[in-house]
């Protein structure tokens, strides 16, 4: 007997899932189908009919929302930290009735790239900064602004990001717990808020427990692969060397593991490495990388609902959101 399905049951996700596409992509097909190439629109129409996909929730009383343009500026769109930041980003802007549009700022100036984006400042109602700061720009757009992932008290826009001082500290503190005394630290670029703060939660991790610092135990990376094998390299040859390593990301510390692994360092039994930011990367390394986590898919869903509030033109009580 042939069943009809339940238009309730089928959601959004479900259509995106069958499909092959976003959500934002469905959300388009319905609501701006011009922006749809005819085969997408076919093929995601055509499987909403299947799941009984209804479209009723877009159109209350047969009125089309007004789709607000968010503009996202991203750091470094290749890096796979901020791909869960993306989807995040991407999963609550189409339930909000946002279209996304990316600009990469990973090679070249921020100051550069935002002028050249078309219809920037009239045509967007709202701006994301991701793993970037306002404070950057010359002259910063006067649109409703949130930034993710780079807090600093030089500009004004309200901010998502973690406690980086306070998991830089538990993180060392675990080391030193299970038995560690020569920790090193690879930083991330000293101009960096973030990387200030994990500097300063490693520095107290030592303090508590009355570890005298080391000051070549301290090496400066760029947040790359490369950079962790370089910072390897000079902490490993060192008399005496390290017994453990907190990296301030995952790419170095990955490298750190890499170029141990060369010298015949076996890894935790000779030298114990913590990375940042729990990257899908982390997890394939041998043995897999202990990294501290972040809510990136969490960060990016409250960094949209922020703005929302802010281009609804409701007041924020606070300018950090943790």
């Amino acid at each position: 007997m042939k069943t009809t399905p339940n238009p309730s049951s089928a959601t959004m996700k479900a259509v995106a899932l069958a499909a092959g596409v976003s959500t934002a992509t469905v959300s388009r097909v319905f609501t701006a189908p011009e922006k749809v190439s005819p085969t997408t629109r076919q093929r995601v129409e055509s499987v909403a009919i299947t799941l009984g996909y209804s479209t009723a929730p877009l159109f209350p009383r047969g009125i089309t929302p007004r789709w607000r343009k968010v503009l996202v500026i991203i750091a470094d769109v290749t890096d796979s930290f901020y791909s869960e930041i993306i989807r995040g980003i991407e999963m609550q802007a189409s339930q909000q009735h946002c279209l996304i549009t990316l600009v990469d700022c990973a090679h070249q100036s921020i100051n550069r790239c935002l002028p050249e984006t078309r219809g920037l400042p009239d045509d967007y109602d709202g701006l994301l900064y991701v793993g970037l700061s306002p404070s950057s720009l010359d002259r910063p757009p006067s649109l409703p602004s949130v930034v993710i992932n780079e807090y600093s008290s030089d500009h004004d826009a309200p901010t998502l990001h973690i406690d980086n001082l306070s998991a830089a500290f538990n993180a060392v503190n675990y080391l030193i717990q299970r038995g560690h005394h020569r920790i090193a630290c690879v930083t991330g670029p000293e101009d960096l808020a973030i990387c200030q703060y994990r500097r300063q939660g490693y520095l107290q991790a030592l303090q508590r427990h009355n570890l005298t610092l080391n000051p070549y135990f301290i090496t400066r990376g760029d947040f790359t692969f490369k950079s962790g094998i370089a910072a390897a390299e000079h902490l490993l040859t060192l008399t005496p060397p390290p017994d453990a390593i907190f990296c301030h990301n995952d790419r170095m510390a990955l490298g750190v593991m890499y170029r141990a692994k060369q010298l015949g360092i076996v890894i935790p039994r000779q030298l114990s490495v913590i990375g940042f930011d729990d990257i899908e990367e982390s997890q394939y390394a041998d043995p897999p990388l202990t990294t501290v986590a972040q809510p990136r898919v969490a960060q990016g869903e409250a960094a949209i609902s922020l703005l929302i509030t802010l281009m609804e033109g409701k007041p924020l009580i606070n300018r950090s959101y943790l």
